[in-house]
């Protein structure tokens, strides 16, 4: 027998020894802090609690309500406002990111003149004399006003001597506005009730991406085509190329490119013929029959006629949008959706409009063509810039660049870009999180933004409205009377809200107004929507594609949006749902094509254009058409700050100036590219396993008729074994585990679209560190929740699953018994606590964590300043050597028993909501107490005893667990994916298939 101590009771030693050695060399004593016990008469708020300020979010121009909660005056969380009908209370990806616009350290922190830094004093008086000298010949390039913005705007201009305003977004509607004025005489964009069908046929949207208001249109998906009481409705997705909108589809029409809108007029000739409603559509639609169009689209008229048919008989919606569908014939392609719908009956049922009209905001592209024809011919004296970044999202070959040296130009930015980097002028201007402003995304949804905070001190930056009027009573001072800032302006424009709609006092609807977000009425549909017969005079062409090879197609970026996300830390890390890329650009191949042209996954590739070239690391994937490439939007950065500059490509500068013939819209998809080989080395980062489950069950699917059959099914992967032998008394048994609470989660994998929200939000609840792709690349990284995706089928039959996977909070965890210091143990609640302070660093416990849930911290990790105030304090930041994991937000459910005990009762359900759970757009995640046999969670998690009982059922159980063989007895339990048809495997009918 060996003497001594052993290693495993030296680490106990030290941890439990070390604060005693440290105390027992320090001479001076210890002295309390003793608290005031009243409070200061001035003391506002309660140290580390939380206050919730509901504003707008604008990271785009779906405008979502917002839930900003601060703590000691500093914002450190968003969430949805919970009271806003279009978000309900959820955020996208982007949304949980907001919060590092507002604490980005490359802000501009003081005004510059000629890339100088200057007063504010000396700024103001540039700009004034700038817009003095330019009166009349003013251009005003910004976001598209969905609030009071563009009014006062309009009213600026007028105030200063005139001037033009263009509302820019790359992400433009513009074709499908359109056509709906073409199609049914109305200047807004219809409401799309996903909910109301029982087919869906998407045409190329990206609604979960960028189309859209993308948390709503997620929301609605999923309460659609969710596996519910025995039912399942169907999502057919028509296009080049799935992304992460067609990735949820149950069925892919791989059309050829530019194609779609001939399988939609196809569709709809066949509807005619059996249910002629629009007698001028006959002859319109003649030409389109499934027999003619099959050999142009790639599509069998088989296919094409068997949609039709189901598209007629059931309650269906078709859609169509996004950058696939932005080519010369845009506008026809959403004219070819507008008639089947029409065909269908689907007119005021699954697309409908609201009964007021609200015109959108024009962005078509044939505005920045104009403003570059008189930027050239010298007709433009000052371009203001403002939040915009045109010389990044617009296209090379268009000339911006060199067009807007031949003017003066002042950028009103928070932070840097590749536009504000060339301004004459450069004034800081506040974030939405600290300034005023409002939104109308559509009629009686008014949303306020009101300041959450004071301006952060890091930075120089006053409100650009502000800085707008002060120019303008300079300039004039009749300007603007009775108003000094814009919140007087704000507050004058809802006083007019109140007085046409609502009684009583306007300062008590004002502080409603505040308390709520915002007013919110019920919508009301229009009854008189009918197809207009001037669509006949809409001609259709397969779009034309410059150059040669592969249709390139530029495919829209559900973390970058327009390129405005590549400077946010958090979306650079977190992984691409489809590809897992983190930190780069990609070139998406088919396997077969690649093979033709000698191309190996992730090798690096030149991707040639008549306009230009650029180099792209190869991603293999059967969610693209055969004769395309797929690049996303979003990055390439040069001058946007260290987080953006230089990972990945902007593919814009690969694209022609074309446009949509009916609109000037931008066409996106408009020139072929060669894809030729090289020999440089990939350096992309790429967080994927292996792809395939190869039978382990870890996103596990079943289908409709196991569900629904008396007939026992295979359920595919492993099965939990009839006989487990316990290692360990069941702590459910013991009286000190489990009473009241027994913390647990569910995972509707149904739900789940893999928008990785819910990543994103524990990045910004837990004080994650961002470790960047040098360190990412060997595995370092940090986040709490990965959104695991996995390939199931073959060529296109191939189906993609997701599964969010975190700490399990196991009953039988692997992790507990190897600490040897104690560091990681089972909580009576059933958490599987960390105690930071006793962790020496071992990683026993990650070694023994089947599910690979934790993460170690291998350095100290920074947050630049300003960014550590947004660190949340209710959170240990964790230090060099110390394991971390998800813990199910324990400081959230720490104040909610604190906040029962004070009312003498236990935690009730629904009043914790964990970070992911509270911003997933779909309700994936459901969190509660096991303990209690009717909170949702217990239900949800339930299983049916006779399908328990024998496990060749279990397939008719949606209820799993990852691994149950290990018997580590988790918390979360998984509801399987649904799908309406049985799904080969790779090597035919494999394990992990439903079969």
């Amino acid at each position: 027998m060996k003497k001594g101590l052993s290693r495993r009771n030296l680490f106990k030693f030290m941890a439990i020894g070390g604060t005693t050695a440290v105390a027992a060399g320090c001479e001076q004593k210890p002295e309390k802090i003793i608290p005031a016990l009243i409070p200061p008469v001035d003391f506002e708020y309660m140290p580390n609690t939380g206050y919730q300020y509901m504003t707008t979010c604008r990271e785009c121009d779906a405008a979502c309500g917002m839930m900003i909660t601060a703590r000691e005056y500093r914002a450190q969380k968003a969430e949805g406002n919970p009271n806003h009908p279009h978000n309900q209370g959820a955020l996208c990806a982007r949304g949980q990111a907001s919060l590092q616009t507002l604490y980005n350290p490359e802000r501009h922190a003081r005004p510059t003149s000629g890339g100088n830094n200057v007063s504010w004093e000396d700024a103001q008086s540039e700009f004034v004399n700038l817009v003095q000298q330019s009166a009349g010949q003013i251009v005003y390039l910004g976001r598209p006003a969905v609030g009071s913005e563009g009014n006062f705007i309009d009213n600026w201009l007028n105030e200063v001597g005139g001037g033009k305003r263009i509302a820019f977004n790359l992400i433009s509607r513009a074709s499908e506005q359109r056509a709906c004025e073409i199609a049914f005489g109305r200047s807004d964009l219809p409401d799309y009730a996903f909910e109301n069908a029982e087919l869906l046929v998407n045409f190329g949207a990206d609604f979960i991406e960028t189309w859209g208001n993308t948390v709503q249109n997620a929301r609605r998906f999923a309460d659609m085509h969710a596996y519910n009481d025995g039912k399942k409705n169907r999502y057919v997705h028509v296009g080049p190329h799935q992304s992460l909108s067609g990735a949820r589809a149950d069925e892919w029409l791989s059309a050829n490119p530019g194609t779609e809108a001939m399988i939609a007029l196809a569709m709809a000739h066949a509807i005619h013929q059996r249910d002629p409603r629009h007698d001028f559509l006959s002859d319109y639609l003649s030409p389109y029959s499934p027999e003619l169009v099959a050999g142009e689209t790639g599509i069998s008229a088989e296919k094409i006629q068997t949609l039709a048919e189901e598209f007629h008989q059931a309650s269906s919606l078709a859609v169509a949008g996004g950058t696939w569908n932005s080519s010369e014939q845009a506008t026809a392609t959403h004219i070819a959706v507008f008639i089947l719908n029409a065909a269908a009956g689907n007119l005021g049922k699954t697309l409908r409009f609201h009964e007021s009209e609200q015109p959108s905001e024009d962005t078509s592209h044939s505005q920045i063509l104009q403003l570059l024809s008189d930027l050239n011919a010298g007709k433009v004296k000052l371009l203001i810039v403002d939040d915009s970044n045109p010389l990044h999202t617009l296209p090379a070959s268009l000339g911006f660049a060199q067009a807007m040296k031949k003017t003066k130009v002042v950028a009103l930015a928070a932070g840097k870009n590749e536009t504000n980097q060339q301004a004459t002028l450069v004034l800081p201007a506040l974030t939405a999180y600290e300034s005023w402003g409002d939104a109308i995304p559509s009629p009686g949804i008014f949303s306020i933004q009101q300041p959450v905070m004071a301006p952060v001190n890091t930075f120089d930056a006053r409100a650009r409205e502000d800085v707008m009027i002060a120019a303008a009573k300079q300039i004039n001072p009749q300007a603007f009377a009775e108003i000094t800032n814009y919140r007087d302006y704000i507050y004058e424009r809802w006083a007019q809200v109140h007085q046409s709609r609502y009684f009583g006092p306007f300062e008590n609807f004002w502080i409603k107004t505040l308390e709520n977000g915002g007013v919110f009425e019920a919508p009301r549909w229009s009854s008189a929507i009918s197809l207009q017969n001037e669509v006949t005079s809409v001609a259709y062409q397969v779009p034309s594609l410059g150059g040669s090879g592969l249709a390139l197609i530029p495919a829209p970026s559900v973390f970058h949006f327009d390129g405005s996300g590549a400077n946010k830390p958090w979306l650079q890390e977190t992984p691409h749902p489809i590809s897992q890329i983190v930190w780069d650009s990609w070139a998406e191949l088919h396997p077969d094509t690649a093979k033709q042209l000698g191309i190996k996954e992730r090798s690096v590739v030149e991707i040639r254009t008549p306009q230009g070239s650029l180099n792209a690391t190869v991603y293999l994937s059967y969610g693209i058409h055969r004769e395309a490439v797929a690049i996303p939007i979003g990055q390439g950065h040069t001058s946007s700050g260290i987080v953006a500059d230089g990972f990945g490509i902007n593919v814009m500068n690969l694209l022609p100036a074309k446009t949509d013939t009916q609109t000037g819209n931008l066409a996106f998809v408009s020139t072929k590219a060669e894809v030729v080989p090289t020999a440089i080395k990939s350096y992309t980062v790429n967080l994927d396993g292996n792809p395939r489950q190869l039978g382990r069950d870890i996103a596990a699917a079943t289908t409709v008729a196991a569900l629904t059959s008396d007939k026992a099914g295979h359920g595919g992967g492993h099965h939990r074994p009839k006989e487990i032998v316990e290692f360990y008394p069941d702590r459910s048994e013991t009286a000190t585990y489990y009473k009241p609470y027994r913390w647990g989660m569910t995972v509707d994998l149904d739900r789940c679209n893999g928008c990785s929200a819910c990543v994103v939000a524990c990045y910004a609840e837990n004080n994650i560190p961002v470790v960047g792709k040098e360190r990412a690349a060997v595995g370092r990284e940090m986040s709490w929740i990965r959104m695991e995706r996995y390939l199931e089928g073959y060529q296109d039959e191939t189906e993609t699953r997701f599964a969010p996977v975190m700490c399990q909070q196991c009953s039988n965890a692997g992790c507990e018994p190897v600490c040897p210091v104690y560091a990681t143990y089972h909580n009576p609640e059933g958490l599987n606590a960390m105690i930071y302070n006793r962790c020496v660093g071992t990683r026993y416990c990650s070694n023994n964590c089947i599910y690979k849930a934790r993460r170690y911290n291998w350095f100290d990790y920074e947050f630049p300043a300003p960014l550590d105030q947004q660190l949340n304090s209710s959170i240990t930041t964790r230090a060099v050597g110390v394991m971390e994991k998800c813990n199910f937000c324990v400081h959230r459910l720490t104040e909610a028993k604190y906040a029962a005990r004070d009312l003498d009762r236990d935690v009730q359900d629904g009043e914790v909501v964990t970070a992911c759970q509270q911003t997933c757009p779909t309700k994936a995640i459901t969190f509660g107490n096991l303990a209690d046999p009717n909170s949702k969670v217990s239900q949800l998690a339930k299983r049916k005893p006779d399908l328990l009982a024998d496990p060749d059922k279990e397939n008719r159980d949606r209820q799993y667990e990852i691994f149950p063989e290990m018997n580590y007895k988790p918390a979360v339990t998984y509801l399987r994916k649904v799908n309406h048809k049985e799904v080969a495997g790779l090597y035919g009918n494999e394990h992990g298939a439903a079969h």
